[in-house]
C-alpha cells in the first residue's frame, strides 16, 4: 500500500482529475504509456517546490566535535552520539527532498479556462479526464516500493516558509525510519504558496534516490484505464479533432474526443408561437 496522505490533503476516489498539455506531449504520454514525473527541483517556475525546514539535536559534546563524524574507520561513540548522527542525516533528506521529489500534478473538478490558456493554447490544448480512483489503479508500480508514493490535494499556504507543515523537528524524540520517514518527506510535495492557487492540483509525489540531476522519472500506466475522454480546445478547429482522432487510432485509445464546451455560448430561449386566430 502506498503512503497515505494526511486528512486534509485526501479526495474521494471518484473526484474528477484533469490533465491540460500541448499535442505533443499528448502524442508522447500514448507513445511511450508512460506519465512524466517532473524532479520537484527541476520545477523552474517555482523555487519553493518540495521545501523543508528542519532541525536535528545537538551533538553531544564529546571527542568528534559538534558536527557528523567523518572518520573513514570503525569508532566507538555514545548512544547520545548515535542519536545524534541519524538525526543530522534524516534532516538533511528532510532538506535536499526537492532533489528526490518527483511529482506528477492534474486539476481537480471542473474543467478550468485558466488552465486551458496557462498550460495549453485555447485552439491546439488537448485536456485528458479522470479520476482520482482511475488513476491509482491505472499506474504500474513494480518494481518500485509503494511507500515510495503519495497521492493528494495540494494545500495552498500565502507564506509557505512560516508554516509549520513544512518543518520537521528531530530534535529530541524517536527518528523516523522506512516508510514513516518516506511519508513525512512525501508530504512535502503536496503544500505550495497561494499564488498557484489557480491550479487546484492533485498529485502523485514519488521519492527516488536518485541523482540530483536526473530531470525525472517515467512510470508505466494503462490508458485505457486512466482516461476517460479526451477534450481539445474550445477555439479548436474541425481539422484539429480529426489529428486528435487520428494519433489515438495509431496507439489504439479508444475514447470520445470531444471540443470543450467552455466557449459554446446558452441556448436561446425559445419564443412563445402566437395562438393562430380564426
Amino acid at each position: 500500500m502506498w503512503n497515505e496522505s494526511p486528512p486534509e490533503h485526501a479526495v474521494g476516489s471518484d473526484t474528477v482529475i484533469w490533465r491540460y498539455m500541448d499535442l505533443p506531449k499528448f502524442a508522447s504520454m500514448l507513445s511511450t504509456g508512460h506519465l512524466w514525473f517532473t524532479r520537484a527541483a527541476g520545477l523552474l517556475d517555482d523555487p519553493y517546490e518540495g521545501l523543508c525546514e528542519a532541525a536535528h539535536r545537538e551533538f553531544p559534546p564529546d571527542e568528534y566535535g559538534p558536527g557528523p563524524i567523518e572518520v573513514q574507520r570503525p569508532v566507538e561513540i555514545s548512544l547520545e552520539r548515535v542519536f545524534a548522527e541519524l538525526g543530522y542525516y534524516t534532516v538533511e533528506a528532510c532538506k535536499n527532498a526537492r532533489d528526490h521529489l518527483y511529482v506528477n500534478s492534474w486539476c481537480l473538478a471542473s474543467e478550468s479556462m485558466a488552465m486551458w490558456q496557462i498550460y495549453s493554447s485555447l485552439a491546439y490544448g488537448v485536456a485528458v479526464k479522470s479520476s482520482v480512483g482511475q488513476y491509482q489503479l491505472s499506474l504500474k508500480l513494480e518494481p518500485l516500493l509503494r511507500h515510495q508514493f503519495m497521492f493528494g490535494k495540494v494545500k495552498y499556504h500565502d507564506d509557505l516558509s512560516a508554516s509549520s507543515e513544512i518543518r520537521r523537528d528531530f530534535s529530541d524524540g524517536a527518528i523516523p525510519m522506512g516508510s514513516n520517514f518516506l511519508g513525512q518527506v512525501l508530504t512535502l510535495g503536496l503544500h505550495k504558496r497561494s499564488c498557484y492557487k489557480h491550479e487546484n492540483e492533485w498529485r502523485a509525489a514519488l521519492y527516488q534516490d536518485l541523482r540530483p540531476e536526473v530531470p525525472g522519472v517515467q512510470i508505466p500506466v494503462d490508458l485505457e484505464q486512466l482516461i476517460s475522454a479526451v477534450y481539445i480546445g474550445p477555439r479548436s478547429e474541425d481539422f484539429f479533432i480529426e489529428v486528435v482522432s487520428s494519433i489515438m487510432d495509431k496507439f489504439e485509445l479508444r475514447k470520445p474526443v470531444e471540443r470543450s464546451p467552455l466557449l459554446v455560448p446558452p441556448a436561446k430561449p425559445a419564443v412563445p408561437r402566437r395562438p393562430a386566430t380564426a
